[in-house]
């Protein structure tokens, strides 16, 4: 009881010394206005009556249109505004009855001291700048001056300083959200230096745990998150803005330079990476990837979401009313929230989410060391790729001159022998059945990806190639050749290996210049032998049907009695993509590849009576088989494949970038998207 008595007559004690103090606008009046007198007599034009406004000293101090004076500034007796807060009259009585908001005596009281004490206006007090006070005298630290000076008003005395181990398990979470370790409690108890407790601040501001703990707040203020906020909430990669925010606070970034960076460190002069990255705080508003949106609107919801929180964050305005009127509490008009929307509404953006994309443009790359020195050897060698092919191009002409010549005496076509199989095997369990024209069917277990194992021998004496036929058939997905449900295989690669009939070492095969009937965009059978499990060979969209790819040999093998061959097809997509139905056959012919029927007949006609069609067809053929031009063909697809895939790789942030010449802005009635003003 007697703990509780004494709180009351210090709580009465204050009051007292409070009552002496003069009387602040901004602390004390305008939070009695705001709430019970602006909505009728405030900013909002539209709703003003008498044309009073008591947000404004210059209109209250004037004479109404009733002939009385609002305010006159040390006479309350003579402010109608007394009159009417203390009026019996349900008339003349304000805040009128039905808008159920009266002041309580103690209103009416501050309102009739202010008056008294000269009626002195502030300006909004998100529009005052800062200054810096006189540092009272008193205390350890300035921050303790202040704290002491304040007591003393209040006659109130500073509480006994707590335990080192209270203070710093205080100090600890308050810098850097986590509790001090035992050891830590332990080394600043046992610390009877003066400045213990300075060094103990010292070390927690500089722990990058400080930058952290300081970030949490205005990551909030930012609306951060690492994702877009709307259906499935799909990801996106900003967290490099919260890394750049937690670097700010621990390398004390001065608050000017913090705000410029985050506002506007895409317009600042050779503006380097890290403050384009600062604007990423612009940058944190949702994205919307709905079928239904409207791009117009939400290109008009994320300017207007930047400008209340770049009001709310910088400005401490709750800016939302004005989008659809005037302010009907602060001193900001819908014009002005416009004006402010003007500087946010010429950023490079769609103002939705574009595709599957992790982040919208505008957007800055942030390539490591690594993958931009890899970027340039890339660059380089592409570019000598492209070379190279010019030069191959401008002998074009000659080569196929030549070509045309000795295909024109070829065999039409090489004696093919069906190597039927010995021995078949697959890495992931699927079924390897044998039919009866030496064809191999695959069942049972379908793993995502398989290797497929092949021994079978043959008579021939010289084998200078393999023939793979893909073969469709009825129980397989879309008729195959593949299991994958699009009927599609992926022949990732393919090694084959000699050895003699009668059995003996077994020797590895070189393979050069594969030939296909058909090979899918990005997917050519020469992929098969690049010794790039990531690439291969496919036959999309001409699934369903036969196709062969024809794998010669660097040279052909000799082999007296026989030859065992031991193929292996590694299929490594995934998903399925394997092969369904193959069947392997090889050839002693010198020229393995044969030419198809219409390219012979093509052949058949001298150069200089074929017409246009014929030549271009010839033409296109020996392009798309002319061994140079398929190696430089080889050589830039894995290039731009691997450069894609390190672009993919490179992280970025969601920047803000102007255009130029900006957008019109204009007032949106009702702060509809669709009703500019």
């Amino acid at each position: 009881m007697l703990r509780h008595a004494s709180f009351a007559a210090a709580l009465l004690f204050c009051a007292t010394l409070h009552a002496v103090e003069k009387v602040s606008f901004n602390r004390d009046i305008r939070p009695i206005f705001s709430d019970t007198c602006f909505q009728c007599h405030g900013p909002d034009e539209a709703k003003r009556k008498s044309g009073v406004r008591f947000d404004q000293r210059e209109s209250a101090v004037q004479v109404a249109k009733s002939g009385d004076l609002p305010i006159v500034p040390g006479q309350p007796e003579a402010s109608e505004v007394m009159n009417r807060l203390t009026s019996t009259d349900p008339d003349e009585l304000m805040p009128p009855p039905k808008l159920h908001k009266k002041l309580t005596p103690q209103q009416i009281e501050t309102v009739r001291r202010w008056i008294a004490e000269g009626a002195e206006y502030q300006g909004h007090w998100a529009f005052i700048k800062p200054e810096r006070p006189a540092v009272p005298p008193d205390g350890r630290h300035p921050i303790d001056g202040f704290i002491l000076k304040k007591l003393a008003e209040q006659g109130l005395k500073p509480s006994p300083e707590a335990p080192k181990e209270t203070l710093i398990r205080r100090v600890t979470l308050d810098l850097t959200g986590l509790p001090p370790t035992p050891e830590e409690v332990a080394a600043f108890v046992a610390d009877q230096a003066p400045n213990a407790y300075e060094k103990l601040v010292n070390r927690l501001l500089a722990s990058p745990r400080y930058g952290e703990q300081m970030a949490v707040q205005w990551l909030d203020l930012a609306r951060y998150a690492d994702s877009n906020g709307f259906q499935i909430d799909s990801s996106r990669q900003q967290h490099h803005w919260r890394g750049w925010v937690i670097g700010a606070f621990n390398r004390n970034l001065p608050f000017d330079q913090f705000t410029i960076e985050q506002l506007a460190g895409d317009l600042l002069p050779n503006a380097a990476p890290e403050q384009i990255a600062a604007t990423g705080f612009n940058r944190n508003h949702r994205l919307n990837g709905e079928g239904g949106r409207i791009v117009e609107e939400w290109f008009a919801e994320t300017v207007i979401d930047r400008v209340e929180t770049t009001g709310a964050t910088w400005m401490a305005l709750t800016l939302g009313c004005c989008r659809c009127h005037d302010h009907k509490f602060d001193p900001v008009t819908q014009k002005e929230f416009y004006q402010f929307f003007a500087f946010f509404n010429s950023i490079d953006e769609s103002g939705v989410l574009e595709g599957e994309s992790v982040n919208t443009k505008p957007i800055l790359r942030l390539p490591k060391p690594g993958q931009t020195a890899r970027l340039g050897e890339l660059d380089k060698e592409i570019a000598a790729a492209n070379e190279g092919t010019k030069l191959l191009e401008k002998n074009l002409s000659a080569a196929q001159a030549a070509w045309e010549l000795s295909a024109a005496t070829a065999p039409a076509e090489p004696q093919w022998v069906v190597l039927q199989p010995e021995q078949l095997k697959s890495s992931g369990g699927a079924t390897l059945t044998k039919e009866a024209d030496g064809a191999v069917f695959s069942s049972g277990a379908q793993p995502a990806t398989d290797t497929y194992s092949f021994v079978g021998a043959t008579d021939l004496g010289a084998v200078s190639a393999v023939k793979i036929e893909l073969l469709p058939d009825d129980r397989l997905p879309s008729k195959g050749p593949g299991r994958h449900p699009n009927g599609n295989p992926v022949l990732s690669e393919i090694h084959v290996k000699i050895s003699p009939r009668a059995g003996g070492e077994e020797a590895a095969v070189a393979l050069r210049e594969p030939f296909a009937d058909f090979n899918q965009e990005g997917y050519p059978v020469a992929h098969a032998i690049d010794g790039n499990p990531g690439t291969g060979w496919a036959l999309y969209p001409q699934v369903g049907q036969a196709h062969y790819g024809v794998f010669p040999f660097d040279r052909p093998r000799v082999h007296v009695g026989g030859a065992k061959l031991h193929l292996s097809f590694d299929q490594n997509y995934g998903s399925g993509a394997t092969i369904g139905k193959f069947r392997v056959s090889v050839t002693s012919a010198p020229e393995p590849v044969s030419l198809p029927a219409d390219i012979r007949a093509v052949l058949a006609v001298a150069a200089d009576q074929r017409d246009a069609a014929a030549k271009k067809k010839i033409a296109d053929y020996f392009r798309n088989h002319e061994p140079g031009l398929l190696e430089t063909k080889q050589k830039l697809d894995a290039f731009n494949k691997e450069r894609a895939e390190l672009e993919a790789g490179i992280a970025t942030i969601m920047v803000m970038k102007e255009i130029a010449p900006p957008r019109e802005a204009h007032i949106l009635k009702r702060g509809e998207y669709d009703k500019p003003g």
